[in-house]
């Protein structure tokens, strides 16, 4: 098995400098490793809260970058931008800004990017409000969008288009309610509120690990044009998976259909892919401690999952992240599911993810991708991503995604895993 492949050739370039051989031998190996761990840049907020909230963000079009992605604090304000070669080699730096500054140590738990528009949406939450922000991925000015006093505003963002034109609709999520900005326009704004047919609602007693990114994608999953999908897990009883349909004409969010299982924390997680290769979006719902859940689109009102993913063996939090993408270049896309409180080498909490595949995701992967030294608390998996990789410009309309994985002071990204007939993407 060739993970963690980073670290061990590290230990071995070690070994050969210090007998005299050339260092370069050491770069060399490096830069031929199939993985890559990145801590913070220097200056940033906290050297161990780092990528507990990670983005994969489209590679740069005037090839500045082959890949880039975005990765937060979770306990205070900290926000850095990672930009990765052609030859994977990594460089990081931190996003600063008076407007930052201005959230009081409030962390940016939410992020997500605009389509096509050079800008990711951030959130800041706090019990008394929250803060909905832009930052410009050219210039890196953070500017506020909009401030709402509702308790825990803009803990999930999404952005894509809902109302019929080219221009991308802005989703903000608090924790009782769901909020579309048509056209990205700061006012009005449509609302949506918790309900019996659609819950939103989210206690504020729930471990702020169910409450950090908050689910929330767009996707055309019912065959009805997009929607907005919203995860939303319990205090006690089952969670839920609401989907809501914008109409911009009449200026309303609707509530469609929604999906439940017996779990409290159903809904923490959801990706969407298309993991039996028939060309139709799927959705993946995490329901830690132990269940994925699979619903084979399209997805009609009240439809039972088409397949139960389980794993009771890890830690606890089987689940807590998801993200589909295609691994082995075979149709149909594999399902990342992490659980960031595995126990791994006899570490609590050092986490793991786990690989499946096939049209039920019913082959689970021989792969388990973990830190290739454990350590108690780190969390691997906090967070996952699918991160664009284009070697050389212009970029192919689906560049290879390389896996992202945020851990609690790190992020890991991997550029072979071996599994038939996936290649290094890396320009050598």
């Amino acid at each position: 098995m060739r993970l963690g492949a980073w670290f061990a050739m590290g230990v071995v370039g070690f070994g050969l400098g210090l007998a005299g051989c050339d260092w370069r031998d050491f770069d060399n190996l490096q830069a031929q490793a199939p993985v890559l761990s990145v801590g913070p840049p220097s200056g940033f907020a906290t050297s161990n809260d780092f990528g507990g909230v990670v983005l994969a963000l489209s590679s740069p079009s005037d090839g500045s970058a082959a890949a880039r992605f975005l990765a937060t604090a979770v306990d205070t304000t900290g926000l850095a931008l990672v930009d990765l070669d052609a030859t994977g080699k990594a460089s990081s730096q931190n996003i600063t800004s008076g407007v930052l500054d201005s959230l009081g140590n409030e962390p940016l738990t939410a992020m997500a990017e605009i389509p096509l528009a050079g800008e990711v949406l951030l959130g800041s939450p706090a019990l008394s409000g929250g803060t909905l922000l832009t930052l410009n991925l050219t210039t890196l000015v953070v500017s506020q969008f909009v401030f709402a006093a509702e308790p825990q505003f803009a803990m999930g963002v999404a952005a894509g288009s809902l109302g019929g034109t080219a221009a991308p609709d802005f989703v903000a999520v608090s924790g009782s309610a769901v909020h579309v900005f048509l056209d990205g326009a700061s006012s009005p704004d449509l609302v949506a509120a918790d309900s019996a047919a659609c819950p939103l609602a989210v206690s504020t007693s729930l471990p702020s690990s169910e409450r950090i990114n908050r689910a929330v994608v767009i996707g055309t999953l019912t065959g009805a044009g997009a929607q907005i999908i919203v995860g939303t897990p319990a205090l006690s009883g089952g969670g839920s998976v609401s989907f809501f349909t914008v109409d911009a004409t009449a200026g309303t969010v609707t509530c469609a259909q929604r999906l439940t299982a017996a779990e409290s924390q159903f809904g923490q997680a959801v990706a969407i892919g298309d993991f039996d290769g028939d060309g139709v979006s799927d959705l993946l719902v995490g329901a830690p401690p132990s269940h994925a859940y699979l619903y084979k689109g399209p997805i009609a009102p009240g439809a039972a999952p088409t397949a139960t993913i389980t794993d009771a063996s890890t830690g606890g939090a089987f689940g807590a992240a998801l993200v589909a993408l295609n691994l082995d270049g075979e149709p149909g896309d594999e399902a990342l599911i992490a659980d960031p409180e595995a126990t791994v080498g006899g570490q609590m909490r050092a986490g793991n993810v786990l690989v499946f595949s096939g049209p039920a995701l019913a082959t689970k992967g021989t792969t388990t991708l973990a830190a290739h030294d454990p350590s108690s608390g780190e969390a691997y998996g906090s967070a996952l991503g699918a991160l664009p990789f284009c070697a050389t410009m212009p970029c192919p309309a689906s560049p290879p995604r390389l896996p992202l994985v945020g851990a609690a002071a790190q992020v890991f990204t991997y550029f072979d895993l071996g599994l038939g007939s996936t290649t290094d993407p890396r320009a050598k």
